[in-house]
């Protein structure tokens, strides 16, 4: 029977500008499901499988900032946006190799 991995990121891009890159990933996986349900105000009955994209809101922020502090660290809104998708791989490996590839080319 073969496994199939899934991890959330928090994709990093600029706030402002005609930038649409991803900078960065920061991996939110160690985060319960059931917090980042919560955070994101994700509708399950409208997206079951979390396979939308959720953008991580000032007001969001600031109802949680004490958790993602803790869990995540200081996120700059001046600078940055942050989306959180949720990835899967059928391979344990493949989840440093999509980190990689897509974070250095």
């Amino acid at each position: 029977m073969n496994a199939t991995y899934y991890f959330f990121y928090l994709e990093t891009a600029l706030a402002k500008g005609d930038d649409l890159n991803i900078y960065a990933f920061i991996n939110v996986s160690h985060i319960p499901t059931s917090k980042l349900i919560e955070i994101f105000e994700i509708d399950l009955k409208t997206d079951p499988y979390i396979s939308d994209g959720y953008f991580l809101t000032r007001d969001m922020h600031k109802r949680n900032i004490y958790y993602l502090k803790q869990n995540v660290g200081i996120l700059a809104f001046e600078i940055f946006e942050y989306t959180l998708r949720q990835y899967e791989a059928k391979d344990f490996k493949e989840i440093r190799k999509l980190y990689k590839e897509s974070f250095m080319e």
